[in-house]
């Protein structure tokens, strides 16, 4: 619609610059003064003026579409997006300010590219779950399709290859290179406390989503634990294709949905009902 309403202004603008090119020539030829150098000052305004409403109309219809395609993003959102990303910011005074701050850029780095999957019918995303035995930290996002739940823990760092390195009971981030020390992980205490809540029937994927310029998951990609790890598009292509893949074979589950609400830690505004 809005493609058509620009066109129909556009022929409507060229009409109005060949009437009002007509009617100056018309003039011109009425009153004799055809070769007069005014009559080109004239006929060059009538150019600009149609030049300028084009342009106007060109822009218009470039904010609408624009508007129109946020408002059909936002809509896509309502009931199937929960929690906000960056919550990470609260723990400043634990962690430390500069890591907080590189945790929750990577968690809206995450929830920006989650954003992606709702195109899949019946797929919700939610931020900033509670961590099972632990009230300050947290499950950075999940997403979930009818009994498929990933589990995502987003981390921004710096450039290398990383992998996975079991300390005795421990998943350790490790760079491949050796540089830095060791990062312990506990993503798999998390998905054991996801699964017993949501059941056995329900596939719960943990897994740590690196982002950062050349980065990098060596072979090691799968812990000892069962925790995945990958970079931003690697997992953005393995969360697609599974979501993907249950289309038609998993209906809706409001059950695992609502049990994942209720694990937000920020719950989400009531519902004031009807009146």
């Amino acid at each position: 619609m809005v493609a058509w309403r620009a066109a129909l202004r556009s022929v409507g603008c060229v009409f109005i610059l060949l009437g009002g090119l007509t009617a100056v020539s018309l003039v011109a030829l009425a009153t004799g003064t055809r070769t007069s150098s005014g009559w080109v000052s004239v006929i060059f305004g009538v150019l600009i003026f149609a030049l300028v409403r084009f342009v106007r109309i060109l822009a218009a219809a470039a904010g609408q579409r624009s508007g129109n395609r946020e408002a059909a993003k936002s809509a896509a959102r309502v009931g199937r997006v929960f929690g906000d990303p960056g919550g990470i910011r609260a723990a400043a005074p634990r962690f430390g300010a500069a890591q907080t701050e590189a945790g929750a850029v990577g968690e809206e780095a995450t929830a920006l590219l989650l954003d992606l999957v709702l195109s899949i019918p019946g797929t919700s995303v939610f931020h900033g779950m509670q961590f099972p035995y632990d009230d300050v930290a947290d499950v950075d996002h999940a997403v979930a399709r009818g009994n498929l739940v990933f589990l995502i823990d987003s981390k921004l760092y710096r450039w290398g290859t990383y992998e996975w390195h079991v300390r005795r009971d421990r998943d350790l981030i490790v760079r491949a290179d050796g540089y830095g020390p060791p990062r312990h992980n506990a993503m798999h205490v998390a998905a054991e406390g996801y699964r017993r809540l949501l059941g056995a029937k329900t596939e719960v994927v943990p897994l740590v989503l690196i982002h950062g310029t050349n980065v990098a998951v060596g072979q090691r990609s799968i812990s000892a634990h069962g925790v995945h790890m990958a970079t931003a598009d690697q997992a953005m292509e393995r969360i697609g294709n599974a979501l993907a893949a249950t289309v038609g074979l998993w209906p809706d589950n409001p059950a695992v949905r609502a049990a994942l609400i209720g694990k937000l830690k920020v719950p989400p505004p009531a519902d004031p009902g009807p009146g």
